[in-house]
Formats: C-alpha cells, structure tokens, sequence
C-alpha cells in the first residue's frame, strides 16, 4: 500500500474546498467560517485552516487530500501543508481576469516552497470566463523548467476531479521515474 498526499492550492474561491469534496464523495473535515472578504471573493463561506480528505483507493492505495486557505492573510499555511506533498492539484478561476498573475504568483510559491513536486493546473469557473484563458495559462504554467499540464475543470463533478487527479498520478510516475534515472 502506498499513500500520497495531495495539496490542493489555488486563490480564494478557485474551487479547492468544492474538489476536496467532490473526490472525496462526501466525507472531509473542513474549517469553513463566515466569508467576510467578499472582495476577494463573493462566496458564504472560507476556509480558514484546510480541508482535509482520507480515501481509500480501489488498489489498496491512499489518498490523503488537503485543501489550503485561498486568503493571502493564510499564505502562512502554505509551507507547512506542502511539506512532503506527493503533488499538488493547484486550481486558477478562469473566470477572473487576473487568472494568469494569480497562477503565476502560486507557481512562485510552489517553487520556494514546493520545488520539485509534480503539479497540475485545474482551471475552474470556464463557463464564466469573458474570454478563454487556456492559451495563456498554459504558456504561463512552467515549474523547475518544466511544462506543468494545464486541465479544464469543473470542481463540482467527481469525475472531472478524478480525471484531474489521474493526471497529477501519471505526472507523479513520470517524475519517479526520471527521479530513478538520475
């Protein structure tokens, strides 16, 4: 049996909490309060700690997920979460304007604080984007010198969340491997 821990990163309101539970089917420990900073997103609640999943998969294997605060005011957390992270499933509202500078300013912690560690972008709320975004964030999304892969999603829908987290499981192989080689 082998388990990994998968950090979910992304801005306030990109969807973590909403991935979390959707893979999960259900049974996370969440620490959602009262949003009380609707400018940076319009949203009832926040997470003010993490969001955290146990899942057992088919194989025997486990998944432990969690989900960071999006709140800069919480960036403190980012580090401790990331430590020893398997990958993280870092996820860009694509709907926001400012999706590229936020995706990049979240490749530049994950390369102070995560580097090394197989990544993919899930870009959130498409169906809510003035423009697509895809082209430019895909261009942006490069880490250690690396393409990251750079996924549409739908946060609400498990099997979206499952695909994206196929994704992150074949990044993490090929990282092993390349790892092995040297």
């Amino acid at each position: 049996m082998r388990e990994y821990k998968i950090v979910v990163l992304g801005g306030m309101g990109s969807g973590k909490s909403t991935l979390v539970r959707s893979i999960a089917a259900g049974s996370v420990v969440d620490t959602d309060v009262a949003n009380s900073d609707r400018l940076g997103a319009d949203k009832a609640t926040t997470t003010v700690a993490m969001d955290y999943a146990d899942i057992d998969l088919p194989n025997g294997d486990r998944l432990r997920l969690y989900g960071t605060p999006g709140q800069q005011r919480f960036d403190f957390l980012w580090p401790v979460l990331l430590r020893g992270a398997s990958g993280v499933l870092l996820l860009v509202d694509g709907s926001r304007q400012r999706c590229a500078d936020e995706l990049s300013s979240s490749l530049q912690v994950l390369a102070l604080h995560g580097s090394g560690t197989p990544v993919v972008v899930g870009v959130t709320r498409l169906d809510l984007a003035l423009e697509d975004p895809m082209e430019q964030l895909s261009t942006l999304a490069v880490l250690d010198g690396l393409v990251v892969p750079v996924v549409p999603l739908d946060a609400r829908t498990r099997l979206q969340g499952m695909l994206l987290m196929d994704v992150l499981m074949g990044e993490m192989e090929a990282h092993a491997l390349v790892g092995s080689d040297g």
